[in-house]
């Protein structure tokens, strides 16, 4: 799948293109998106089996992952990602360290009885840091009409 951000005058747009060539999109508002770019960074890194973007590649739409019945209706699951894609912006902000990111993460996993997934090391953790530190400046760096574009899955 396509991942493609365009920075405009004010905001940022969102359009995610499947492979079999259907396509959501979304305005994401004024800022940086650098939460989304986390969940990208998290789901794709660790493989996990659902996440924001698993979903969108899966055929539901932006506007559906931001209906609380349509998230509660997938299960525990999605959880895992938004956990790992707030603690990558935590470290990112320096609102974490390295060294807290395990606990920050595996406090919130336990208390909704989740497991640590798979591969998140201290090495993976580093390399997800880096690649978001990176996205955010190639996206920091573009003008309006300019687009950023990642693959997904």
């Amino acid at each position: 799948m396509d991942v493609i951000f365009t920075r405009t005058d004010r905001r940022t747009r969102l359009v995610c293109r499947r492979a079999n060539g259907t396509f959501t999109s979304a305005d994401l508002g004024p800022g940086v998106p650098s939460h989304d770019f986390a969940h990208l960074i998290v789901e794709r890194a660790l493989r996990l089996a659902s996440g924001f973007f698993v979903n969108i590649a899966n055929g539901y739409s932006i506007q559906q992952l931001s209906e609380a019945t349509t998230i509660h209706s997938l299960g525990p699951e999605p959880y895992v990602a938004e956990i790992l894609a707030r603690a990558l912006g935590s470290l990112a902000t320096g609102a974490c360290t390295m060294e807290q990111f395990p606990d920050l993460v595996r406090v919130e996993l336990e208390q909704m009885r989740l497991p640590v997934p798979q591969g998140l090391t201290a090495e993976a953790t580093a390399r997800m840091l880096t690649e978001l530190r990176t996205l955010l400046e190639r996206f920091g760096n573009l003008a309006p009409g300019e687009v950023l574009k990642l693959r997904f899955g």
